[in-house]
C-alpha cells in the first residue's frame, strides 16, 4: 500500500469515528435530557437515519406527558415523523386540534409544528385559521402564515412575500422579523435580488442589534450556488463565525444551523469543540442542546463531503 493510500485510509477512519461520536452524543442527549432538548436530539437522529430507539423513548414520553401543554406538541411532532399512514395522520390531527383550540396554551407551538410538518389547517377550520392570521400575537400570526403556505400552489408565494416584507421592515416587531427569518430557511425559494437585500440588511445591522445573528444565519443558509461564489457571501460567513466564541446557547445553535446547510470540512474543528463540550456554557441542558446541534451539523457535513471530497 502506498503512503498516499495509507494517509487516505487513516483520514477515512477518523471521519467514521467522528460520525460515530456524533451519533453516540445524540443518543446520549436523547436518553439523558428532558423535553425540548430531547425533541431536538430525536429529530436529528431521525433526519440522519439513526432513529432506532427514538420511537420507544417517545412513546414513553407520550404516556407520561400527553397532557402537558407545549411539550406534548414536541412529542407528537417526533412521533408523526416516525409513524406511517394513519398513525402519522393521527399525531398531525392532534397537533392541528391543539392549534384550533382557541383557549389552548400551546397554539403557537402547534402552529409552528404544522409549518414544519407542512400541514395547512385552513381546510380544517377556515374561520379560526383566518383569525389566527390576524392575531395581535405576532408569533401566532407568523407561524400560522407558515402553516397555510401549504394550502395550495398560490399560498407558498404569498407566504414567502409576507416573510420577506417582515424582514425588510425595520419598524416591524423584532419577534416577527426573527420568526420570518427562521421560517424562510425552511420554505426557501428566495431569488438573487431578495437574497442580496437580505444579506445587505444583515451586514448593515449594528453588532449588538437584536436579531443580527438570526439574519446572518438565514442569509448564509439561503445563499444560492452563484451567491456562494461572491465576496458578500464570504463576508456574511466570516461575520457569523466571528461570533463562535460567544458564550451563548442561542448564538452557537444559530451558527450550527448555518453549518448544517453550508458547513465544510474546514468547520469540523469548531463543531468538534462544541460536540465535546470543551468550552461549556455552564448550564447542562444548554450545553447538551449545543452538543446535539453540533453533532447534527457534523453528520450533515460528512454526508456532503466524503473524505478528501472523493466519492465513497
Amino acid at each position: 500500500m502506498s503512503a498516499c493510500h495509507s494517509i487516505e485510509d487513516q483520514t477515512k477512519d477518523q471521519s467514521v469515528e467522528l460520525k460515530e461520536e456524533a451519533v453516540n452524543t445524540l443518543r446520549k442527549v436523547l436518553h439523558e435530557q428532558q423535553e425540548w432538548v430531547k425533541v431536538h436530539a430525536a429529530e436529528f437522529l431521525i433526519w440522519t437515519g439513526n432513529d432506532q430507539d427514538v420511537k420507544s423513548v417517545f412513546l414513553k414520553e407520550l404516556e407520561q406527558y400527553a397532557g402537558k401543554p407545549q411539550y406534548r406538541i414536541g412529542i407528537w411532532r417526533v412521533l408523526s415523523q416516525l409513524g406511517l399512514g394513519d398513525e402519522a395522520a393521527r399525531y398531525k390531527t392532534q397537533i392541528a386540534n391543539a392549534f384550533l383550540d382557541t383557549a389552548g396554551k400551546d397554539r403557537i407551538h402547534a402552529a409552528e409544528t404544522l409549518g414544519k410538518l407542512k400541514v395547512s389547517p385552513f381546510a380544517m377550520d377556515e374561520g379560526k385559521t383566518i383569525a389566527a392570521l390576524n392575531s395581535e400575537v405576532e408569533a401566532l400570526q407568523a407561524y400560522t402564515n407558515w402553516a397555510i403556505a401549504y394550502t395550495d400552489d398560490n399560498s407558498m408565494a404569498k407566504a414567502r412575500s409576507y416573510f420577506l416584507s417582515n424582514i425588510a421592515n425595520p419598524g416591524a416587531d423584532i419577534v416577527l422579523r426573527k420568526i420570518s427569518a427562521y421560517v424562510l430557511r425552511y420554505i426557501g425559494g428566495v431569488d438573487g435580488t431578495a437574497w442580496n437585500t437580505l444579506a445587505d440588511d444583515a451586514l448593515n445591522m449594528n453588532e449588538d442589534a437584536d436579531g443580527r445573528i438570526n439574519f446572518l444565519t438565514t442569509a448564509v443558509i439561503l445563499a444560492g450556488e452563484q451567491n456562494v461564489r461572491t465576496g458578500k457571501y464570504q463576508q456574511l460567513r466570516n461575520v457569523l463565525l466571528a461570533n463562535a466564541e460567544t458564550n451563548s446557547k442561542a448564538v452557537r445553535i444559530e451558527i450550527a444551523n448555518a453549518l448544517v446547510i453550508k458547513g465544510t470540512e474546514a468547520d469540523l474543528s469548531l463543531l468538534q469543540q462544541w460536540l465535546r463540550n470543551e468550552s461549556p456554557i455552564g448550564v447542562a441542558a444548554d450545553d447538551a442542546d449545543v452538543q446535539a446541534s453540533a453533532a447534527y451539523a457534523i453528520l450533515k457535513i460528512c454526508e456532503r463531503a466524503p473524505v478528501n471530497n472523493q466519492p465513497e
